[in-house]
């Protein structure tokens, strides 16, 4: 804060036991990259929806905003993105000797419930749109993209079922053909990042990298999906009856 001169420190929590569950692999990868690289890009653009317990926030700038919002279920989101569009830098660190430790979800239902909670979150903030308070254009296309995102997942797991019908009962010209496979080659990208981002996190922490990750995750990768575009659709509907209740997570210290 001194020699950065901000008033704001956003720094690193990562899920650690990544070998609990087949999805508890695909969870502490997000958290690898939300904060060791898509927060800093956020903060870049000056869109910074602050999250996880490890932040650092001025007194001054809370009085300002008169606190957190107790109705919102991602108050820290929602801290993030009133300050930054006050025009407050926010310092971004992912030190890997002092992040937060945490562990992922137990069981599936408890992810579902933690994702929905997010999702819903990220919806409230949307509704609010404090977002719309940022100067630039594209800070707002952008928050807009963020915030929204639960709407976007939630009609992926639609668009998932209408392409498996249209798979099995539609007949395609070759070259529609074609065309519709290009999503499959971003899948595969997409998972030659997620293997990477295993090595790396695992060389990072001494940690052991199992081979046979990769190959469990190209069987688990699109189930993964589907509990996210499943919480999302879930938050849609919460969101949408007026159902606030905060669904808290279980914890067992998996990650000691």
């Amino acid at each position: 804060m001194v020699s950065k001169k901000v008033n704001i420190v956003q720094s690193g929590v990562q899920l650690m036991n990544y070998n609990s569950s087949w999805f508890s692999t695909f969870n502490v990868l997000e958290y690898f990259f939300w904060f060791k690289s898509a927060l800093h890009f956020f903060s870049k653009l000056g869109v910074t929806p602050l999250g996880g317990n490890t932040v650092f926030i001025k007194k001054k700038l809370m009085k300002k905003i008169n606190g957190w919002d107790d109705a919102c279920l991602t108050e820290d989101a929602d801290i993030g993105i009133r300050l930054s569009t006050m025009g407050e830098k926010v310092r971004v660190i992912y030190a890997e000797k002092y992040v937060t430790q945490e562990e992922t979800p137990d069981s599936i239902k408890s992810l579902i419930k933690q994702r929905t909670r997010w999702q819903q979150g990220f919806l409230q903030i949307l509704k609010k749109k404090d977002w719309m308070e940022y100067p630039k254009i594209q800070q707002k296309l952008f928050a807009f993209y963020i915030l929204g995102y639960p709407f976007y997942q939630a009609m992926l797991m639609i668009y998932i079922l209408i392409s498996l019908f249209m798979m099995i009962f539609v007949k395609l010209s070759v070259l529609t053909a074609m065309i519709s496979i290009l999503p499959f080659y971003l899948i595969l990208l997409q998972y030659a990042i997620q293997i990477f981002g295993l090595y790396e996190f695992t060389n990072i922490y001494k940690l052991k990298f199992f081979w046979r990750h990769p190959i469990i995750m190209i069987f688990t990768f699109i189930p993964y999906q589907w509990i996210l575009c499943f919480a999302s659709v879930r938050a849609v509907i919460r969101e949408v009856k007026g159902i606030n209740n905060w669904e808290k997570t279980e914890h067992i210290g998996a990650h000691r």
